[in-house]
């Protein structure tokens, strides 16, 4: 595994939290905060893959933006009409300066949070 991947899906799945985990979701995030807002040093993903392997649904989410390279709920969203590409179009994709929260944006309806730890505005990111 990539550890860029890692600490990628680390800082995609913070908004999923609260849905995945309920009751855990506020220490869970707490802690991959903490993670994300470390100078990188060896071991780091490591660190942010045991405190997402410790609960089934984070672990699952994990293993399926990995795979993708995207949140597992991207599929959700997208019906393709007959007869065209079965793959979703990209979401617009936000995220904290800092770099430790990302953010999807699923419908223009949906208003852009802030960063939670830093408060500060997501900036919309160009993909590749």
């Amino acid at each position: 595994m990539d550890p860029d991947d890692i600490l990628a899906a680390a800082a995609a799945i913070r908004p999923y939290l609260p849905d995945l985990l309920s009751e855990a979701a506020p220490t869970v995030d707490a802690q991959l905060a903490a993670l994300l807002n470390q100078p990188l040093s060896p071991g780091l993903e490591n660190r942010v893959l045991d405190c997402l392997a410790a609960h089934d649904a984070s672990r699952e989410w994990l293993y399926q933006f990995l795979q993708a390279k995207r949140p597992p709920d991207v599929e959700r969203y997208y019906y393709p009409l007959a007869g065209q590409s079965t793959d979703p179009p990209s979401i617009p994709k936000y995220a904290c300066s800092e770099g430790d929260y990302v953010w999807y944006r699923h419908s223009i309806a949906e208003p852009v949070p802030p960063c939670p730890t830093h408060h500060q505005p997501l900036i919309l990111v160009e993909e590749d």
